[in-house]
Parts: C-alpha cells; structure tokens; sequence
C-alpha cells in the first residue's frame, strides 16, 4: 500500500484487504474540517458540485489511551449504524451511544451528538459544535445533520475528506 498522506509502501496480508472494485463511482464528498471544528456535504450532479450542507462539528481530542484525533486524509463511508453504542473508557459497560453513524475508513464515525445512559431519546445540539475538539476521534454534529449524511450517504461510494 502507498498513500497521498504517507511516502513508505507498507505489506498488508491480503486477508485484511476487502476489494470494492474499480468501478465506483465518486458523486458525494464529505469534507471534515478539524481546524475550524465543521463539515460540509458535496454532491455531483452533472459536471458540477453542489454544496447541501454545511455545519458545525467537534472532532478527536489528543487524549490517549481512549480519545484520538480524527485522522487527517482522504477515507471512504464503510458502514452504517443507526445507533453506535459505546463504553465508558476503560470498561466494557455501556456508558451511551451515538445516533446515526457513518463509519469511514480508519475508524472514526460522523455521528450525532452522543446519548448518555440513562437517558434515552436523542439530543439534537450540543454548545460543544463548533468549538473544540472533544470526542473520542469521531466528528460529532446535531443529531439532525448526522441523520442527512446517514441517509444521503452511500457505503462504499461516498469520500470522507478529513483536512487541517
């Protein structure tokens, strides 16, 4: 493997590799903007991009061992989740989860603002969006916007474009 964000060529067994072919198609772009905490959606139509969104996000904290950065670079939507569910840091109880997750490529998620357990319905908004960077490598947004991109997203053909 060799990379637009690395110079070495790395060996991967192909056993961790999954194909998608050569005949994808790139029409909807997601570009996370991890300096100024927002993110935007593109869509082609034609010959030409149209913005459908824009809005404000919190993205990865450096806080090892459990909050990474959101990893800069250029990643696919890989899988879908309505509700990602999530432990308390360091434990394998579950502490919450998160509504309407796009997985993309190096592990973090677009997500809606997360739900702490014991409470249970959806929270659409938090004062953190925007802000600074405060999730666990994820790119946090209203409930609502996370919700478009979950529905407007297709796995496996739209670009997650994380940039500083």
């Amino acid at each position: 493997v060799s990379g637009v964000s690395f110079e070495d060529e790395y060996l991967i067994p192909k056993r961790y590799l999954v194909f998608w072919g050569d005949t994808i198609k790139i029409d909807k772009v997601v570009v996370v903007d991890v300096t100024n905490q927002n993110i935007t959606s593109l869509e082609k139509r034609g010959n030409e991009w149209f913005v459908l969104s824009m809005n404000p996000a919190t993205t990865g904290v450096h806080n090892p061992p459990y909050a990474l950065e959101t990893p800069l670079g250029i990643f696919a939507v890989q899988e879908q989740k309505q509700k990602m569910y999530y432990t308390k840091d360091g434990s394998s109880e579950l502490a919450g989860y998160a509504p309407y997750a796009s997985r993309f490529t190096n592990g973090g998620y677009i997500h809606g603002v997360p739900v702490q357990y014991p409470r249970q319905s959806i929270i659409e908004w938090s004062p953190s969006l925007g802000t600074t960077p405060r999730s666990h490598m994820c790119v946090r947004n209203a409930s609502s916007h996370s919700k478009f991109i979950y529905d407007w997203a297709t796995v496996k053909e739209t670009v997650v474009v994380v940039i500083d």
